[in-house]
């Protein structure tokens, strides 16, 4: 066997959802801030991201993070994410595995992590606290960047149904749809081939009807992912939404959803359907669960917004250390949907 790349990386889930954090093979990334790097990872390493996270190594809903140095001075670091399609601008369930991972492994103090892990993110500033005992991190809180809604009541036409979705920024766009619009389908692991087919659909007919750009981050358009949300069916005790979120290529989360539930909250905050400071929990399907609170209402340019903090948990799963062998004829990987 001929070894021509080596790469370490820390393998984690956060409420289900894996997150592979690279710890090794790659360079520090160029670029002044988090999306020039960002682009200069594309330009320069995307088969690494297609080698990490794509069969034989990851399976399709394989996500992944690389650890950077800060981009801005008073960050402790900063955060890329990847997935089977591409970089993400956030990843909530990313930031909750990261921060895990970087404190269990001693590579943050937890005293230094209770006064708020300042991370430096494509969409802007996040900072994340922790609850540790000792070196064990009991569970990870971060105030995402500001959240508003984009556009409520888009109209769509779908499958002989009428119906419409409400579209929302939480460091990505989501377009959030409940799911007794969709047939009242189920949010169970049966109906999961027609709930990533129902969120592909809905992102395209969103895109084709709707311009969607950051007011401020041009790199950040499109329909990232769709939240399906049910209030009626939820399975665990205490939760109040049971979330899908289908994204990039139709993987789904498996988690409650973290940037994708801080979309649902604005939404609600926007509907006056959520108090300021009252806890919403949501739970995946998966059967884990995460707690979101608007901390603060605020104004992004001309959009009313709110500063979404949300509560969960990671695990580490292993230290992996992966190879390619030139020799192997899928060494660059494959996804099979």
């Amino acid at each position: 066997m001929e070894i021509n790349k080596w790469f370490a990386a820390i393998d984690t889930h956060s409420g289900g959802e894996p997150l592979r954090v690279i710890t090794g093979g790659l360079p520090q990334m160029e670029g002044a801030t988090q999306q020039a790097r960002a682009d200069y990872f594309i330009r320069n390493f995307d088969s690494v991201r297609r080698v990490l996270m794509a069969e034989p190594r990851g399976h399709h809903g394989m996500t992944g993070a690389i650890v950077t140095t800060p981009a801005s001075e008073d960050a402790h670091f900063g955060l890329l994410f990847m997935n089977n399609e591409g970089l993400a601008p956030v990843s909530g369930h990313g930031v909750i595995a990261a921060v895990t991972a970087w404190i269990e492994t001693g590579q943050l103090l937890p005293d230094e992590a209770d006064q708020g892990i300042r991370i430096d993110c494509p969409a802007g500033r996040i900072t994340a606290y922790t609850d540790c005992e000792g070196s064990e991190v009991k569970s990870v809180s971060f105030d995402n960047v500001p959240s508003f809604v984009y556009e409520l009541d888009v109209p769509i036409s779908l499958q002989g149904l009428e119906f419409t979705v409400d579209v929302a920024f939480s460091g990505a766009f989501y377009a959030i749809v409940d799911a007794k619009a969709l047939g009242g389908i189920k949010l169970t692991e049966s109906a999961l081939p027609d709930l990533q087919a129902w969120g592909g659909e809905i992102r395209r007919a969103v895109e084709s009807q709707l311009t969607v750009v950051h007011p401020k981050l041009a790199d950040i358009t499109g329909i990232h992912g769709v939240v399906i949300c049910d209030a009626d069916d939820v399975h665990q005790h205490g939760s109040d939404y049971r979330n899908v979120t289908v994204f990039a290529g139709e993987q789904f989360d498996r988690s409650p959803g973290g940037a994708g539930a801080c979309a649902h909250m604005a939404v609600l905050m926007r509907r006056g359907e959520l108090r300021l400071g009252k806890e919403v929990v949501y739970e995946g399907i998966a059967g884990s669960q995460a707690i979101g609170r608007t901390m603060e209402e605020l104004t992004f340019g001309s959009y009313k917004a709110i500063l979404p903090r949300l509560t969960g948990n990671a695990y580490i799963l292993g230290l992996m250390n992966f190879v390619v062998d030139p020799s192997d004829p899928l060494s660059d990987g494959f996804v099979l949907r």
